[in-house]
């Protein structure tokens, strides 16, 4: 493992992505800036318009940019590989905090909004509609593109949730009791898998809509992102660790300094990860 430290002291990096481009895209929620950070370690910056956006998730689109939310201010935005940002609007109320974001159907950028119990939906022009979900207040979070071609996410109120590119949602309850899960990618055996950190699990469900999860061996290890890796397992940050799990459930735990944050897979085959508490980006050959 490499670490690689900010030069923004308090900086806290957050959520990280592989951009098009053969780098990693992360964001920065204290400092306002989405950086840049190459498969060597050398690090760009780049300051949102917006001060006080409260930055989240990041999303590679399929027009070549790089897509983000900004909880605080109710925002989406994109930005260049050059570096250049626009903001969008992604409020259908007074209570927006967009969560997750993903590339979805129809070439469309599709994102989650917890408090106001949607699904949006952003053309690549930055044009935006809003789905409602079946369930009152299920807290739409993390989401993903399904190999199925339907958007996929996880619901605060303990379910997992596929919705259609014509807006159809269909919910699978999670039966493990107090589950809250957070966040969900697509596995190498075709299922859906998402974290699950109040009962230390992570959860695989079938595009049909089968549930099953699996138990975290660290207690209040509090799983939170996860990324495919180039061995064809899934991968997780929890407080202290690195996780991965294998199709049948099988997880191997791996010490790292600092407590990991969001995670991604690199170009060069690499896991990237964010340590949000001691403002580091981290590089993780796997075993």
């Amino acid at each position: 493992m490499t670490e690689f430290t900010l030069q923004d002291i308090g900086a806290k990096p957050r959520y990280i992505t592989a951009g098009g481009d053969g780098n990693l895209w992360f964001t920065d929620a204290a400092y306002d800036k989405i950086r840049r950070i190459s498969t060597g370690g050398s690090i760009t910056e780049f300051p949102v318009p917006t001060p006080g956006s409260g930055l989240g998730h990041i999303t590679p689109g399929p027009d070549g940019n790089l897509w983000f939310v900004e909880e605080n201010m109710g925002n989406i935005g994109k930005i260049t590989p050059s570096g250049a940002v626009a903001e969008y609007s992604a409020s259908a109320g007074a209570l927006a905090i967009p969560a997750g974001i993903t590339a979805g159907p129809g070439g469309n950028i599709w994102f989650s909004e917890p408090n106001e119990n949607l699904i949006g939906m952003s053309t690549l022009a930055g044009v935006i509609s809003f789905n409602p979900l079946p369930t009152s207040n299920a807290g739409p979070a993390g989401n993903t593109l399904g190999p199925d071609g339907n958007v996929w996410f996880v619901e605060g109120i303990g379910s997992v949730a596929r919705m259609t590119p014509a807006g159809t949602v269909t919910e699978f309850p999670i039966l493990t009791t107090n589950s809250s899960p957070t966040n969900i990618v697509v596995g190498g055996d075709g299922a859906l898998w998402f974290t699950d950190p109040t009962p230390n699990k992570i959860g695989r469900v079938t595009t049909t809509g089968t549930v099953t999860e699996f138990n975290v061996p660290t207690p209040n290890a509090s799983p939170n992102d996860l990324a495919l890796g180039a061995d064809m397992n899934v991968w997780f940050t929890e407080d202290s660790a690195l996780g991965r799990i294998d199709s049948s459930g099988h997880v191997t735990e791996f010490q790292v300094p600092a407590a990991p944050y969001g995670i991604a897979r690199g170009p060069d085959g690499n896991l990237w990860f964010t340590e949000q508490q001691a403002g580091k980006i981290g590089r993780f050959l796997p075993p």
